[in-house]
C-alpha cells in the first residue's frame, strides 16, 4: 500500500467538477480523484479546521476505525 496525503482540492475547468489531488508521500506522483461538490466542501472544512455543530460522515467513520 502506498501512503498518500491530500495535496489540494481544485475545480476542473472543463466541467467544473471538484478534483482532490492526492500526493504520494515518498515521491512527486499525484492521483486525481473527481468527487462531488458536497464531498469537496466536507474535505475542505476538515482541512481548514473549521468547527461544525455536528460530526460529518468522515468524522463518524474515523471514530469507528479508531475504536
Amino acid at each position: 500500500m502506498i501512503e498518500m496525503t491530500i495535496d489540494s482540492i481544485r475545480v476542473s475547468l472543463m466541467n467544473y467538477q471538484r478534483v482532490v489531488l492526492l500526493k504520494e508521500k515518498t515521491s512527486d506522483r499525484y492521483l486525481p480523484i473527481w468527487i462531488g461538490t458536497a464531498e469537496a466542501e466536507a474535505i475542505a472544512v476538515k482541512l481548514q479546521g473549521v468547527a461544525v455543530p455536528r460530526p460529518l460522515t468522515h468524522d463518524l467513520l474515523g471514530t469507528v476505525i479508531d475504536v
